[in-house]
Parts: C-alpha cells; structure tokens; sequence
C-alpha cells in the first residue's frame, strides 16, 4: 500500500504543500461526518496538516445539526453512520443547503455511488484513498464555491448599480437603497405579520395576536432569523435554556430534568403559535417545519 493511503495507525500524516484558497480567500471550513474515531482522527490531521478549518460529527442526525447552526462550507460525508444511513443525510441537507458534500465510503458498488448522486452529493471517493486524491477533492469543491462567490458577487454588483440609479442595459433606475449599516427596524414586517419588539406587540393583518410568553419567545426567535433553518436544540436552548442534564437530575436553569423544554414541549407550543398567525394550518406560510431537524420562518 502507497505510504499516503489511508491506513489508520497512530502516526499523524505528513503535510504536502499547502495549497492557497482559491482567489485568496481564507480557507474553507469542513465538515467531516465520520463514525470511526481512527478515520476521523486521521482526516482532521490531514486537514491541521493543510490549513483547513474544521468540526467533526460522528451521527448523522449530529451532522445535519451542525450543517444547519454552523453552515460550513464543504462536507466529508461517511455513508455507513450508527443511526441513520449518509443518503439521507444528503437528502435532509439538501432541503436546505447547496453546500458541496464529498462523500468518503467504504461502499464501492455503483448502486451506491449513484445512490448517492442523486441525493445531492458532488463528489464520491472510495475508501481506501490517498491523502492527494482526498486534497484533490477539497480543492474542486474550493474552485466551485469560488466562482459560486464571484457568481453572487456580480449579481450583487448589478444590484447595487441598479438601486443606485446607474445605467444598466434592460433595467430602470430605482431609488437607492437604504445603507448596509442602517440600524435593525424595531418593527418586523413579513406578509401580513408584524412584531413591534420594543412593545412586545405582535399583528396579524392590524389586528393584534395574543401569545403566551413563550410563544412570544419562539416567533421573536425566528423572525430574527428569516430564511435560516434553527434546530430544535438550538431553539430549545434559546427559549428555555441550557439543556437539562439528567446526570444532575436539573438543568442549568434549575429545573428539574425533563419538565420543560423538551422536543414534545417545542412541538405543542410551535402548533399553538401556529394556530394563531397561520390563516391554514395545513399550509403553513410563515413557519416551515423541517422534519428532524427544526423550523424555518419563511419570507412572504
């Protein structure tokens, strides 16, 4: 076996040349989704070794966590996880997320290499591999979120000359654009929903909704957060504290294990609050649930 193959031992990697980000940008940070403490070991040394930032998760549900609250910019993705299988890890990341995502198995057959691709995966690398196929991956997935970037960059720039009045061919000028820096409104306005946080007064269509105090907590939450996918840990954590912990028998808060803020908890006042801003329940508009992961307030 080639000495830069993948065989697991206590020895750390040697480094090969760094290979600067692409356009200069800083380096990604990656995700390695791997249940094996000697590969994932292996891999974030391989990762240390070269520059690249890096978390770690060893579930698939611990994975499509940390995609969702920390948005990292590529995945190393394992297929064979303990509690559910990688496709479906691509196939939840994907509701959300276009984040490119290397997958790394023991899996060989083409089944499962299409299988894979079809869920969304970018890229399939077979183990064993070497440590230069693997950078070689990573820096493809680099070159794509590049022009990605300078993609958005330009779209952006239209943009701006567009709000700015300047002569683009086929557009109309407009009125400028409030600037980057204006302060954060104090009243949140989507469709017809409106939240003055200073006088913690929520309208539906001008007439006020009543909410309890954490149905309150819960919208607030979410409409700070337009557009993003919030965990239900994440949000449990936020609305009612630091999780319990049944070892002490009490929570960080001090309440008792298991009394409040579990998922049941966050699932019955979400379907409450629901209720109250939602003109069909069945057909929600401003909140969107992502199954086994969390919510997402919608921009209407």
């Amino acid at each position: 076996m080639s000495s830069d193959v993948t065989s697991i031992g206590p020895a750390t990697p040697a480094p090969e040349p760094a290979v600067p980000a692409a356009s200069g940008a800083p380096a990604p940070t990656i995700l390695v989704v791997e249940d094996d403490p000697e590969v994932r070991t292996f891999v974030a040394a391989t990762l240390d070794a070269h520059g690249y930032a890096h978390q770690s998760a060893s579930t698939g549900r611990e994975a499509i966590a940390l995609a969702a609250t920390s948005a990292p910019d590529i995945i190393l993705l394992d297929l064979g996880l303990p509690d559910i299988d990688g496709i479906e890890v691509v196939r939840a990341i994907r509701v959300w997320s276009v984040v490119p995502i290397i997958v790394v198995s023991a899996r060989s057959e083409d089944a499962d290499k299409i299988g894979a691709l079809d869920a969304g995966a970018d890229d399939y690398v077979c183990k064993p591999f070497s440590v230069g196929e693997l950078l070689a991956r990573i820096r493809a997935a680099e070159r794509h979120l590049a022009m990605a970037t300078a993609a958005r960059a330009g779209a952006a720039g239209v943009a701006g000359a567009v709000t700015s009045g300047a002569s683009v061919p086929g557009t109309a000028p407009v009125p400028a654009a409030a600037p980057a820096s204006a302060p954060a409104p104090a009243v949140f306005r989507d469709g017809g929903l409106a939240i003055d946080y200073a006088a913690g007064v929520v309208t539906l269509d001008g007439t006020e909704v009543h909410l309890t105090p954490i149905e309150y907590r819960l919208l607030c939450l979410l409409s700070r957060n337009v557009g993003k996918v919030l965990t239900h840990r994440y949000i449990l954590d936020q609305v009612w504290g630091p999780h319990d912990d049944p070892a002490a028998g009490r929570g960080a808060s001090g309440r008792p294990a298991g009394q409040a803020g579990d998922l049941a908890t966050l699932r019955v006042y979400m379907g409450s609050l629901r209720k109250k801003i939602e003109r069909d329940t069945a057909h929600p508009r401003y909140i969107q649930t992502h199954v086994g992961v969390g919510y997402r307030m919608m921009s209407v």
